[in-house]
């Protein structure tokens, strides 16, 4: 990569693991040793810091890359955050690329498109790479109940997952300190005790290959999770097999399972990589998607919860985000 100003913005939560064990500070170390300056960007635990440091540092200039040092969630807000910086600007120019020092729990985004984060070849690897086009989708999501005082809809990006149920409650809902002391452990026991009561929900999903397309398709299905799928690392692939961060379709993946034994037959067919022969299994690929609940549910938004809504709209941005990957 070229680098015109050689100046880089690292976001990273300064409280996280890898700057507490010196991770963060090997990789500045590792990009002033290339003649690269580096901009610490400390988070805070307001929400959508991570999102406001990524729209500061792409809208002020002289940065030519912003690393994002953490989990899916904070990917996902670097992304929204240039993509909003670009947005905002009177000239259109070329989106600010970014890259991703994997440093969370769960880390789909890294394990889909990074090796193991070493210090030393993560900052070869943004010297000797051109970024890449990323597709993001945009989920705009009614508030279940709303008052005059709180806007009666949200609109977020997101780079790698979004679910519904209470599956992916486990995830969103999971417990920070469980998250520090166990990792991703954390999600597999919450999604564990979910399973032997996952409440299924009744989804009506209203569909288009595009969000042009005149001709809709119509389902309604009743599920124990609804995951809206942008990209997957390899050991998940089974979930949605081909699912691609650059084909402009998000794949919508509904399991039908009721039970914990119909949820553990479900598993081991993810497992062999043939979830599709399930009659448990159901999966959409479209561009646009309107999904309405019969009841409230919380949205996941890459690891982190939404408000609660009865209805999102979904739509796949192509290109929303360039980023580095190896």
């Amino acid at each position: 990569m070229q680098f015109k100003h050689r100046r880089i913005a690292l976001i990273f939560n300064p409280t996280g693991g890898s700057a507490r064990s010196g991770k963060i500070a090997a990789l500045v170390q590792a990009l002033c040793e290339r003649n690269l300056s580096c901009e610490q960007l400390t988070t805070t635990a307001a929400p959508g810091s991570a999102r406001d440091l990524a729209l500061a540092a792409g809208s002020q200039g002289g940065i030519d890359l912003v690393i994002a040092c953490g989990g899916d969630g904070t990917v996902c807000q670097v992304a929204e955050g240039l993509s909003l910086a670009q947005a905002g600007q009177k000239e259109q120019g070329m989106l600010m690329p970014m890259a991703v020092f994997p440093s969370g729990t769960g880390n789909l985004f890294a394990r889909a498109f990074y090796a193991l984060p070493d210090p030393q070849l993560f900052a070869d690897m943004i010297c000797r790479s051109e970024p890449q086009s990323i597709d993001m989708i945009e989920i705009k999501s009614a508030a279940a109940s709303a008052s005059d005082s709180e806007p009666t809809s949200t609109t977020q990006r997101y780079i790698v997952a979004g679910g519904f149920g209470r599956l992916s409650d486990a995830i969103a809902l999971a417990d920070p300190k469980w998250k520090r002391w166990f990792g991703s452990l954390a999600y597999a026991w919450g999604m564990l005790k979910a399973s032997f009561n996952p409440q299924p929900v009744k989804y009506r999903i209203t569909a288009r290959q595009s969000p042009t397309q005149a001709t809709l398709m119509q389902m309604d299905c009743t599920a124990a999770a609804l995951f809206a799928l942008n990209t997957l690392p390899p050991q998940m692939m089974g979930l949605s097999r081909g699912c691609n961060a650059s084909d402009g379709f998000m794949d919508l993946v509904l399991l039908k399972a009721n039970t914990f034994g119909r949820l553990s037959r479900l598993s081991y067919r993810f497992m062999r990589g043939r979830a599709d022969l399930s009659k448990d299994y159901v999966r959409i690929r479209c561009g646009w998607a309107r999904i309405e609940t019969s009841r409230p549910v919380i949205p996941n938004i890459d690891g982190d919860a939404g408000a609660e809504t009865c209805c999102v709209e979904l739509r796949t941005i192509p290109g929303a985000a360039r980023i580095i990957v190896s």
